[in-house]
């Protein structure tokens, strides 16, 4: 596909969705255009030929008011209509649109945002698609406020302007309606020139949004390494990218502008010399060249706003691109029924599972194979980049396997609903991200209808319920963006409250106590104990202390299961997992 035709596709895609938001709500849309018909004609046709009229009884020499009654109400009364009933009933239909299908867009862009893969997301800055997430609805108000107060007005301006003064002067009308093409013409070629810059434009806005956040997320980070002025530079690039475009775009602009003042001059001095001739030429009434030059007058402001619309049409078209794209994004984990996972026994299979990561040709796992029985804990341990959390991942459908499948109960997990899968796993990740919302509200993000007791109890066997009694507003307590007013073993506490809350009869714990010091490690492995009583669970650990106890070590190597079995076990083989032991036991210091 070409350069130009990705545009248009863009841009048809563009008009795709948007028409989508207004069929939403039919009735509005088409009393939004009765409307404006109706306000055109009447600003446009009668008022200036009321006007036009109580010239002419001027001119005659007309000096009774009586006479004046009906060309007086012809001037006033569609004036007052216009005012006080159809341009204010044309608002409140307009605004009414705008939160209602801004409402429909944004709900589509979250939804389009939300349920895209892990991959996705790796991929892009957050602030980026926050970004072009605002920027659609947006760019959907512009565009269609646009339509309705200035393209469709100008459109029908220009057909009742040629029309009613080819009923009076063909001639006049004919220059008319050349100009107005002409304009267009001019108009639509300076168009294809300003739209590649407003979309520079609106991508660079993007990437600075994006740098700001991506900066504003990490301040822990380039405060700790002290690098605000290396971030300020980065910043300083992408606001120097914005500012050129621009000047890009001002630039073009500016040279549109005196194009269109050139035709606009040309025809302006063509109207005046036809209306002095109008006479001479024509024989026209003076009421009749004073309606004529209301009509060309009315048409050669209007045309003027061609210049606002075009520019408002580039920069919607290039606010609304990026969120487009991802709306036409096929979603890569995608369900393929609508059948959800029905537990028994929760017993786990990965059969004959391949799989590499995305841009990488080297398989991390191959014809991989492992059962995690009915009611069975077991740990995956081994040096990071063996695969551990990869596996888990793809349990959760984080990812898909390329080849063999991952099984629950007999149940193919690619052949169930994500919803129905993840809502049977109770899972703490390594890094945990909590809501900056209350702590209450995070321990019942699994179960949000959850009664203060159950989310209390969920908490004091997570052993959080201390620390957080201690908290100034203690259980509606506000964490913070990502927890950040938490330490890390307190958020991760919190996790694991809310993994307790969910009770699922599946649980994978991801270096859950990972951030825990060796005093709160000890009090919560009891609760993690009593929390995997009767669940299936997979516990990923470097700190082996963690999987100790289990039923079953699993230890992996480049992807590969290298040794299994208990932690006596695999202490007597003196294979992988005893090395891993003995280095964290302290063994390496005396071979120094």
């Amino acid at each position: 596909m070409t350069k130009s035709s990705k545009k248009t596709n863009s841009v048809l895609r563009t008009f795709h969705y948007f028409w989508l938001a207004l069929m939403q709500y039919k009735i509005r849309t088409f009393l939004v255009l009765l409307l404006i018909i109706v306000w055109i004609g009447i600003s446009n046709v009668i008022q200036p030929l009321g006007i036009s009229r109580i010239v002419g009884k001027l001119t005659d020499g007309e000096t009774n008011l009586s006479a004046y009654t009906g060309v007086l109400l012809l001037a006033i009364v569609p004036s007052a209509i216009n005012n006080l009933a159809v341009i204010r009933a044309l608002d409140w239909l307009d605004w009414s649109l705008d939160a209602k299908c801004g409402e429909f867009l944004s709900k589509l862009a979250f939804t389009a945002v939300i349920n895209q893969s892990m991959t996705f997301h790796n991929d892009r800055f957050s602030g980026s698609l926050t970004s072009a997430a605002n920027k659609l609805p947006h760019a959907f108000i512009n565009l269609k406020s646009g339509f309705v107060w200035d393209l469709f007005p100008l459109f029908l301006t220009i057909v009742f302007s040629v029309t009613t003064a080819f009923f009076i002067c063909p001639p006049f009308a004919a220059v008319l309606a050349v100009y107005a093409i002409i304009y267009l013409i001019v108009a639509i070629f300076t168009y294809y020139k300003t739209r590649r810059v407003d979309e520079d434009l609106a991508n660079a806005e993007n990437k600075q949004t994006g740098q700001l956040a991506d900066a504003i997320t990490n301040e822990l980070s380039v405060k700790s390494y002290a690098r605000e002025n290396f971030e300020k530079r980065r910043f300083s690039e992408a606001t120097k990218h914005t500012r050129e475009a621009t000047f890009a775009t001002a630039r073009v602009s500016l040279w549109r502008n005196m194009s269109m003042n050139v035709v606009i001059l040309i025809t302006y001095v063509l109207i005046l010399f036809l209306i002095v001739m109008s006479k001479k030429w024509f024989n026209l009434s003076i009421e009749n060249t004073v309606f004529l030059y209301s009509l060309s007058n009315s048409l050669l402001s209007n045309m003027w706003t061609i210049n606002h619309i075009l520019r408002n049409v580039n920069r919607s078209f290039g606010d609304a691109k990026e969120m487009v794209e991802i709306l036409d994004l096929p979603y890569i984990i995608d369900d393929k029924t609508d059948k959800p996972l029905k537990i028994t026994d929760a017993e786990i299979e990965f059969s004959n599972v391949s799989f590499h990561h995305e841009k990488q040709k080297e398989k991390l796992f191959s014809e991989f194979d492992l059962t995690v029985h009915s009611g069975e804990h077991v740990g995956l341990v081994g040096v990071s980049g063996s695969g551990k959390t990869t596996l888990t991942k793809l349990l959760l459908r984080f990812a898909d396997v390329n080849s063999g499948g991952i099984f629950i109960d007999g149940q193919n997990i690619c052949d169930i609903t994500q919803q129905s899968l993840r809502e049977n796993i109770a899972y703490v990740p390594q890094e945990t991200a909590l809501f900056h919302r209350s702590i209450a509200e995070n321990i019942a993000y699994a179960k949000p209808n959850s009664s203060m007791k159950k989310i209390k109890r969920a908490a004091k066997l997570a052993n959080a319920e201390e620390f957080i009694k201690n908290l100034p507003d203690g259980y509606e307590t506000l964490v913070g963006e990502r927890g950040v007013k938490l330490s890390g073993g307190q958020c991760q506490r919190v996790a694991i409250a809310r993994a307790i809350l969910k009770d699922a009869p599946i649980l994978v714990l991801d270096e859950a106590t990972s951030a825990l010091d060796s005093e709160s490690e000890a009090l919560i492995q009891e609760a993690l104990n009593n929390l995997m009583k009767g669940r299936t669970s997979i516990v990923i650990a470097h700190r082996l202390s963690t999987v100790a106890n289990l039923d079953r070590i699993v230890v992996l190597k480049d992807g590969k299961i290298v040794e299994e079995g208990s932690h006596k076990k695999l202490l007597k083989n003196n294979g992988e997992y005893s090395k891993l032991w003995s280095r964290q036991s302290g063994a390496f210091l005396k071979e120094r």
